[in-house]
């Protein structure tokens, strides 16, 4: 027999553990978090009262999935999903500071935005990766940058904004699926090719880059014959066309890289995914020169300790961006002059940035004079 249990309960103490175990919580009082409370919760919730943390930890536990449902959203201060399955979302989950993504998703619906895990305006992530991610929707509010941890029940498909408006509301989700099969493939004659294999939704309505990553699941060699082909097309709705979104700092092969667009208006598009244009006449906008590889070793011995690309100082201005091999942007600055040791930049607000960035090979590319030329190429961490 399925229990019901009513809540009318405040925690609030130096440090209190409270685990809630049944076969499910329905509370219609008054749930309250302080101080450095840790509830633990194993089962399904239906939320129709308040549950909320002013601060404290509330994890979703446990080796069998289950729902969080009701009329209200849950308004937590930090929150941590270890679930060996799943934690379904039919109502919104708000995070005020950090969530940490230990095993197992959080999965909303894909056809409506109206549930979803939501990021408050300093509030960040940890630990995302494809065994732990959001299967459906993020809403964030975004200042200037923020990856959306979203993928599907398999792999985590990344998505980076970067917004050049004022701080705004984002939305957005990962599909493994054929757009064309929602948005039929009328192009502008520009686009010649469209990937039907994955799609991500984007909403907001300031103008917006996006960086997306593929992989060798995108089967991008069934468009395109090398990776400089490739762009982010958009499926424009006032004309029901697909339109380019451009191509700036592509980096990698077939198998595995990724591309970032011009700035566009998401609201003003149904889906995004990759694509080929015609580039048969078309000038090019920038020379590509050949980039070098460098190991970076921050041990503080005084050899490699920070990043030197010494033909920088030959030039008046620069923007450096450094990625991780998931395409997903952890360090960024004008006028670069080797301050890169590791760490992630202070303008990179969906990554923690008190620890290191992990061993490993990462991809950067510098532009150089506006754009003039590009510098690109490997480094490797070594801790």
């Amino acid at each position: 027999m399925q229990k019901n249990t009513h809540f009318y309960l405040m925690i609030w103490a130096v440090m209190t553990t409270f685990v809630i175990q049944a076969q499910q919580i329905h509370n219609t009082g008054n749930i309250q978090i302080h101080a450095n409370s840790q509830v633990g919760i194993f089962n399904s919730i239906v939320n129709e009262g308040s549950f909320q943390s002013n601060e404290g930890l509330v994890g979703f536990y446990g080796t069998s999935g289950f729902n969080v449902a009701g009329s209200n959203e849950l308004n937590l201060y930090d929150i941590e999903i270890a679930n060996e399955e799943r934690i379904v979302l039919n109502t919104p989950i708000a995070v005020k500071s950090n969530a940490n993504f230990i095993v197992g998703d959080i999965e909303t619906s894909k056809v409506i935005d109206q549930n979803y895990l939501q990021f408050g305006e300093s509030a960040f992530y940890n630990g995302s990766s494809n065994f732990s991610k959001v299967n459906g929707f993020v809403k964030t509010h975004v200042e200037t940058s923020f990856i959306f941890p979203v993928g599907d029940d398999v792999l985590l498909r990344p998505m980076s904004v970067v917004t050049t408006g004022s701080p705004s509301t984002y939305t957005g989700c990962y599909i493994f699926d054929n757009a064309t099969l929602y948005n039929p493939f009328n192009t502008d004659n520009e686009v010649i090719a469209i990937n039907t294999n994955e799609f991500w939704l984007l909403k907001g309505d300031n103008n917006t880059s996006v960086t997306l990553q593929w992989n060798d699941r995108s089967a991008l060699e069934t468009i395109a014959e090398k990776s400089a082909d490739i762009c982010i097309v958009g499926f424009e709705i006032t004309t029901s066309t697909w339109r380019n979104l451009g191509s700036i700092n592509s980096v990698g092969d077939l198998d595995n890289g990724f591309v970032t667009s011009q700035t566009f208006i998401p609201n003003e598009y149904a889906a995004l995914t990759f694509g080929v244009i015609k580039t048969e006449g078309q000038p090019q906008n920038e020379l590509s020169m050949k980039g070098y590889h460098y190991l970076v070793s921050p041990n503080g011995d005084g050899i490699n300790d920070t990043f030197i690309i010494d033909e920088l100082a030959e030039y008046e201005n620069n923007e450096l961006q450094i990625y991780d091999r998931n395409g997903l942007l952890v360090y960024k600055a004008q006028n670069y002059t080797d301050e890169f040791d590791g760490f992630t930049g202070t303008n990179i607000s969906a990554i923690s940035r008190n620890k290191g960035l992990p061993q490993g090979i990462y991809f950067y590319i510098a532009n150089v004079n506006g754009g003039e030329f590009s510098i690109q190429g490997f480094l490797y961490i070594d801790r």
